[in-house]
């Protein structure tokens, strides 16, 4: 054979083989990446989903458990989906339309009942918008990063998939491909299963470099399965919140307690409550002042005045008028170290005078209500010891 036949016949095949592993590389390629993901993947008409909520900027991450049930599409491909949101005995209901794209809450139409939650719903359950979407869905294998965050202080940091884990949520076991990303010291997670249209279970903190860190916002599926007919909502109970409540301030600086005297707040009765504030290291702050605001369930102003606390802790005598849900906000005045700037720190709470002739029902309702407090993490103080 000629050696310019045999030549040739060498560089075809090598052409031929070079083409057989691109093309096997392709393959291969699109093998690896074709798990991905985008919020609303895998919902079907009759879908019930149930999550247990908090986030930061929503009362400072006071629970609530939101069930979403998706009914319908309109013409565009929008999901009408009916609500139930349950806080602390309290029942809201209406209807959200959620994007066909991204599972957000869309237009200004939301029913008043439904408004405070659809920040907080939007900013957990659909957070991961801002990077997928159905026209752009996010591979949940590989080191592709998904996009980064911003941060204070002009750092960013980069979120993308960061492996796989077992979790259990509503009954069952799921094999999850874990979201995350580090910063300040903090491990952000979100747990997606392929082919569901929402996070399975979240933990992520807040782009600061405050230390500790707080959460920024937290959820967890309760429940989920398909059915055709849309959920009935609970009836709303009136939920005593027991002594002491718990919270953070604005930005998360300090830590306010609230008890009062007696556990059972009465209209026309005297009621004795204390404020005891805290540093994010758990330690009572010495010399602050606070204004104390508290307002009835009519809105009136039962207080709004300002105090000095050499010891980090103050009483005050109260007495109701109106029954109801009563809010009292914490103010925490000062100025910034070195800064000679002032700040206002509010910690808010709600708390329930109830009427004389239920008493007695209101009293084994509180006995049976959990407390308030889950997240603090302080020795408490009672009012007996200020």
């Amino acid at each position: 054979m000629p050696k310019s036949v045999m030549n040739s016949m060498i560089r075809y095949a090598t052409y031929v083989l070079m083409g057989l592993l691109i093309a096997g590389g392709v393959f291969a390629t699109k093998t690896v990446y074709a798990q991905q993901w985008f919020p609303g993947e895998g919902v079907e008409k009759g879908l019930l989903v149930k999550y247990r909520i908090s986030n930061f900027d929503y009362k400072r991450g006071t629970v609530f458990d939101a069930t979403l049930w998706f009914g319908s599409q309109d013409n565009q491909g929008n999901w009408m989906t009916d609500v139930i949101v349950e806080e602390k005995g309290q029942v809201s209901t209406g209807s959200l339309k959620l994007s066909s794209l991204t599972l957000t809450p869309l237009g200004a139409d939301i029913p008043p009942e439904l408004q405070p939650y659809r920040a907080p719903i939007k900013d957990s359950l659909a957070w991961l918008e801002t990077y997928a979407s159905k026209i752009n869905p996010r591979p949940l294998t590989g080191s592709t990063a998904w996009g980064p965050i911003g941060a204070i202080g002009g750092g960013s940091t980069t979120v993308q998939p960061v492996g796989t884990e077992t979790i259990h949520a509503a009954g069952k076991s799921w094999n999850a491909f874990v979201i995350g990303w580090r910063f300040s010291g903090a491990d952000s997670r979100i747990w997606i299963a392929d082919n569901f249209p929402l996070p399975i279970r979240a933990k992520v903190f807040a782009a600061t470099t405050q230390q500790p860190v707080p959460v920024q916002f937290e959820f967890e599926l309760l429940e989920t399965r398909i059915t055709d007919t849309p959920p009935e909502p609970p009836e709303s109970t009136m939920e005593l919140p027991k002594p002491p409540l718990s919270t953070s301030t604005t930005s998360a600086i300090f830590n306010v307690d609230l008890y009062w005297e007696p556990a059972t707040i009465q209209p026309d009765e005297p009621t004795t409550l204390a404020v005891v504030i805290f540093d994010q290291q758990g330690k009572i702050v010495q010399n602050v002042r606070y204004n104390l605001k508290i307002e009835d369930a009519k809105g009136n102003v039962v207080i709004n005045k300002e105090f000095l606390a050499k010891e980090g802790q103050g009483t005050h005598e109260v007495t109701f008028e109106e029954t109801g849900r009563t809010h009292v906000t914490v103010t925490v005045l000062g100025e910034l170290a070195g800064v000679g700037e002032k700040f206002t720190e509010n910690a808010n709470f709600e708390i329930i005078v109830v009427p004389e002739f239920p008493v007695s029902i209101a009293i084994v309702m509180a006995s049976i209500v959990a407390t308030m407090v889950a997240m603090t993490r302080f020795k408490k103080v009672g009012i007996q010891k200020l």
